[in-house]
């Protein structure tokens, strides 16, 4: 029937159609009280995620001081073990050959009395005295002076910094070192390639130990490890004395022509407080003081 003539639609039709409206406005409603409030059907966050969005820049803040830490950690780390309670290692130093110790800041205050009495057979001692073209080791003064005091061949040693300019590097060390009768020829540690190449590496070094050779009237001698000496200074320093460094046993060296072999990291030594390296000398005592300041 067609009610929009205007015959009125029967009472049940009009109920069916006002509960059919009245159900449409509650939905609405419904609708409109779940937007308003969004803990209505959702799940709800987890409590540790609401703590993180909640403390995100102060964990921003801790997890960027850590990095920096571990940043700085890690580039202070040396392989030298600090040592407590631990007994002489002297079976290392038991061999045909002169042994003795090389020492930096690393190594931090020595006390040399107690030195004196280590069970190692200690003939002579290297000191880093200077880095670069400006920089001094720490303990230098007070290692340099107290090897001399306590009757020990002494020696100092610079570090070769691959980019830097050698004659200023050389005018470093000879403002530190002042070399007397007894005191071992110079010595170059030379470790690292540089940027500029190796050629540009090998004259800066070669600069560097004829400065010494005329400053100290002395021909100076190299430190380096046996696999970059074997790639990079062979055959380039073969006038020098070689003192290599390379761990795990002799037959490592046998074919090279090393006047003091560097085997070992690890010598535990009466005074000084953290491990230390272990050196061999290639000869008698008497040829070792042929290397000395006469």
């Amino acid at each position: 029937m067609d009610y929009s003539l205007g015959c009125p639609p029967p009472p049940h039709l009009i109920g069916l159609y006002h509960k059919k409206i009245a159900t449409k406005k509650k939905s609405k409603a419904n609708a409109e009280e779940e937007n308003l409030n969004p803990e209505i059907d959702k799940p709800k966050e987890n409590r540790y995620f609401r703590f993180l969005k909640k403390n995100s820049l102060l964990i921003g803040i801790i997890l960027g001081q850590l990095i920096i830490i571990i940043a700085l950690a890690s580039s202070i780390t040396t392989n030298y073990y600090p040592i407590k309670n631990l007994r002489e290692n002297p079976s290392i130093s038991s061999s045909e050959y002169l042994f003795g110790i090389d020492i930096s800041h690393y190594q931090g205050k020595i006390n040399w009395t107690e030195m004196q009495t280590s069970h190692h057979p200690i003939e002579y001692i290297f000191i880093r005295s200077t880095m670069g073209k400006n920089g001094t080791d720490i303990h230098f003064e007070d290692n340099w002076k107290n090897a001399k005091a306590h009757n020990y061949i002494r020696g100092a040693y610079h570090y070769y910094r691959p980019n830097e300019n050698s004659t200023l590097q050389f005018e470093n060390y000879k403002s530190i070192v002042k070399l007397n009768k007894g005191d071992f020829v110079p010595i170059l540690d030379i470790e690292k390639e540089s940027r500029f190449g190796r050629e540009n590496l090998r004259t800066g070094v070669l600069n560097w130990l004829q400065l010494a050779e005329e400053e100290y009237g002395v021909k100076p001698m190299i430190y380096t490890g046996l696999k970059f000496y074997q790639h990079i200074l062979k055959g380039h320093v073969d006038d020098y004395p070689l003192w290599i460094a390379a761990y795990s046993g002799k037959h490592r060296v046998k074919h090279e022509r090393w006047t003091f072999h560097q085997f070992t990291e690890k010598a535990i030594v009466k005074g000084i407080s953290t491990t230390v390296d272990g050196n061999d000398y290639n000869g008698t005592l008497d040829d070792l003081k042929t290397m000395l300041k006469k």
